[in-house]
C-alpha cells in the first residue's frame, strides 16, 4: 500500500516536503512531522477564530506546510552557526495572512511555539536523528509514518 493511501484525506502529505528522490531526507521529514504538529495545535486552539476571518482547514494546512518549510532554512541557519537560536516572527505569519491584527498573530505564534516545543520533546527520544543526521535518506518517505 503506498504511503499516501495510508494517510487517507489528511491535508498534509509528506510529498509537500520533496520533489525527487533525493529530497527525502531526514530533515525533509522533520519539516513533515512539523508540519502536522502546526496544524494540530494551530487547528486545536485557534480553529473558531480563525474560521470568523475565512481562514477554514485547508488555509491552516497550506501555511503549516508554509511555516515548517520557512523553519527549514532557519534550523540549517542555526546548525551552520550563521545564527544562535531560532526564532518564529511577526513576519512569517503575517507574510501568508496579512490581513490578521496582530493580537491573532500572537495567538497564532503562541500555538506555533507550543507546536515546536512539543515536537522537540518527541525528537528528544526518537532514534532517527531527523535534524542530527538532516541530509540522511530517510525511508520513512517509501515507508510510510509510523
Amino acid at each position: 500500500m503506498a504511503a499516501e493511501d495510508k494517510l487517507g484525506d489528511d491535508l498534509i502529505q509528506p510529498t509537500s516536503f520533496y520533489s525527487a528522490e533525493h529530497e527525502k531526507t531526514k530533515l525533509n521529514w522533520f519539516c513533515y512531522e512539523i508540519a502536522l504538529s502546526f496544524e494540530h495545535t494551530i487547528k486545536h486552539k485557534l480553529e473558531k477564530r480563525l474560521r470568523r476571518r475565512r481562514i477554514y482547514d485547508e488555509d491552516i494546512a497550506e501555511f503549516s506546510i508554509y511555516f515548517a518549510k520557512e523553519m527549514k532554512g532557519i534550523i540549517l541557519q542555526k546548525l551552520s552557526g550563521e545564527i544562535e537560536n531560532v526564532y518564529f516572527s511577526h513576519e512569517m505569519v503575517e507574510a501568508y495572512f496579512p490581513l490578521l491584527k496582530d493580537k491573532l498573530v500572537d495567538k497564532i505564534l503562541d500555538a506555533l511555539v507550543e507546536a515546536w516545543d512539543e515536537q522537540l520533546s518527541v525528537c528528544e527520544i526518537c532514534p532517527t536523528r531527523c535534524v542530527s543526521e538532516k541530509d540522511v535518506y530517510c525511508t520513512m518517505f517509501d515507508d510510510g509514518p509510523y
